[in-house]
């Protein structure tokens, strides 16, 4: 199956996650990120917001907005760029029908983990974007220290079809395990 067919197949099993699932789920993943060693010295956060039955990320957000620095995407002439945030109030419905900041005030501050969305990962660290390449254009910046995947145990593959541009995550969290994918580990 092409990555188009695998993606189309794993929206629509996502789409029948119960929100009590996600909830709880997006609960001990988040829960399991901060209790690695690495969550303790960090300062600077890159992280999605959750839609479409992501990974939930707004409670993460709002419980780490005051000790840590935020930010999140925003997508300006097909580019993602990283802006910090102090409040999701700030936040407004892009064209892609997610919640981006209001403002355009960019930042190129290295971040210390990026936390990576995907329709699903597998065990190796791959993931399987929406298609528009802007995670794996980032990654190719190295402009981060750790890259952590987060997936719901059921969405979990194998081994996803991987291109040369593909960048995996160095640690992935599902809400049972911890993989460690890193280059280090191949």
């Amino acid at each position: 199956m092409d990555k188009k067919q695998l993606r189309k197949k794993l929206l629509l099993r996502r789409k029948e996650l119960t929100n009590n699932y996600i909830t709880n789920s997006s609960e001990k993943i988040f829960k399991k990120l901060e209790e690695l060693e690495l969550f303790r010295n960090i300062n600077n956060i890159f992280v999605y917001i959750d839609f479409n039955n992501e990974v939930a990320t707004k409670n993460f957000i709002l419980k780490h907005i005051k000790k840590k620095n935020i930010f999140v995407p925003k997508i300006v002439n097909n580019e993602m760029k990283l802006i910090k945030i102090s409040s999701l109030e700030n936040l407004q419905l892009s064209n892609f029908n997610i919640l981006e900041p209001k403002e355009n005030n960019f930042s190129l501050e290295k971040m210390d983990l990026v936390i990576t969305p995907a329709i699903t990962f597998d065990k190796f660290g791959y993931r399987l974007g929406y298609g528009k390449g802007y995670y794996d254009k980032y990654f190719a910046t190295e402009n981060f220290k750790t890259k952590i995947g987060i997936c719901f145990e059921k969405m979990l593959q194998e081994k996803l079809p991987t291109e040369n541009h593909d960048k995996k995550v160095d640690i992935l969290i599902t809400e049972n395990n911890i993989y460690y994918t890193g280059e280090e580990n191949d």
